[in-house]
């Protein structure tokens, strides 16, 4: 009961903040939307298959064939605010408050058919977005070029709900689990995995070649994001997990897409290093190419390729190079963007 009525405190608290900032803004000028906010690099819902087989420690039928992978990221937006016009040689800028409570699970194809378990990623994201175009067409029918901007600021909790020890020559009692001290390899079948997180994201996207109808263009881009784990709170990382797990990772990538007819088809590449970690881990590669329909109304599918270590929850010093075919959801913020009176903004997917 503490707990919760704890929990309940910092949401009214967080809602109060926001609602107090939302009127502060309007009276300098901006605007809140209530019914159509602008989604820019946020997490998407998938769902997903692979023929190559998953290995984890201490499973009897490892390693294990896959019936699919999910994740499911609904991103719940308190009121945006916005300022400017898009297509303003200054350009419009958004201020954003998420709440993202995803969750991500394996489905086995072993006896009972398991779920393995699952990761569970609460997170709360601020976001400062700034949309411009970058130039004037120098004739009627002429494309144009466009800037997207983005930093994200999280606050997460990331773990998979278990009770077990962490490591396999572990056993929990009444003090805990003993030895206190343990070694690996790590319980991957039952092991409790949790930490809390800081976040920073920034992102760009380049638009060019964007037509005068807006139904296409091309864009480039990437990200990079910098992630630390934290002590403190309830879920916070145990010093036994940090050792292996590590202080926290750096993430970069880069994008391309081409946006056809409304159908936007794009190719992404990142990578992800933890650091601070004993023993070092090595750097997981994602490539994807997808396919998005216009008629498709954010669903999509894709195609990935994943070379390093696991991403999921307490696997992730087991080594994967995983092929893996899926259906996506992904909203376009191009059908979210304020209409202007010239027709439909394009979007920055």
């Amino acid at each position: 009961m503490a707990r919760r009525a704890k929990g309940q405190r910092w949401h009214a608290l967080l809602g109060g903040t926001w609602v107090l900032l939302s009127q502060v803004a309007r009276a300098d000028g901006w605007q809140v939307e209530y019914d159509a906010p602008v989604p820019l690099f946020l997490d998407r819902s998938y769902i997903l298959d692979s023929p190559n087989r998953i290995r984890r420690q201490g499973a009897p039928n490892s390693p294990e064939k896959l019936i699919f992978e999910a994740q499911v990221a609904p991103n719940l937006f308190l009121p945006q605010l916005h300022h400017g016009d898009f297509t303003r040689p200054g350009g419009e800028y958004f201020l954003s408050l998420i709440l993202t409570p995803a969750v991500q699970l394996r489905i086995m194809d072993t006896p009972s058919e398991p779920v393995i378990p699952p990761s569970f990623i609460v997170k709360a994201t601020f976001q400062v977005a700034h949309l411009r175009p970058l130039a004037e067409p120098r004739a009627e029918g002429a494309a144009v070029r466009g800037l997207a901007l983005a930093l994200n600021v999280i606050a997460a909790h990331y773990s998979n709900g278990e009770s077990g020890c962490f490591y396999g020559n572990q056993t929990r009692g009444e003090d805990g689990c003993a030895p206190k001290e343990g070694q690996l390899p790590l319980n991957e079948v039952s092991g409790s995995f949790t930490t809390n997180l800081f976040r920073t994201e920034l992102h760009a996207r380049l638009a060019f070649g964007v037509e005068p109808d807006l139904r296409g263009a091309w864009s480039v881009g990437g990200f990079a994001a910098l992630e630390l784990n934290t002590s403190i709170g309830p879920g916070r990382i145990t010093r036994s997990q940090r050792r292996v797990y590590g202080d926290g990772h750096w993430a970069a990538g880069v994008m391309g897409q081409r946006t056809w007819s409304n159908h936007r088809f794009p190719l992404e590449v990142s990578v992800s290093q933890p650091f601070g970690e004993a023993p070092s881990q090595r750097a997981t590669w994602k490539a994807e190419l997808g396919a998005y329909p216009w008629w498709g109304a954010g669903f999509g599918v894709f195609a990935r390729y994943v070379k390093g270590q696991d991403y999921y929850n307490i696997l992730f010093l087991e080594p994967v190079a995983l092929w893996q075919f899926g259906l996506a959801f992904e909203l376009n913020p191009g059908a979210r963007l304020r209409a202007a009176e010239e027709g439909r903004p394009p979007g920055f997917p």
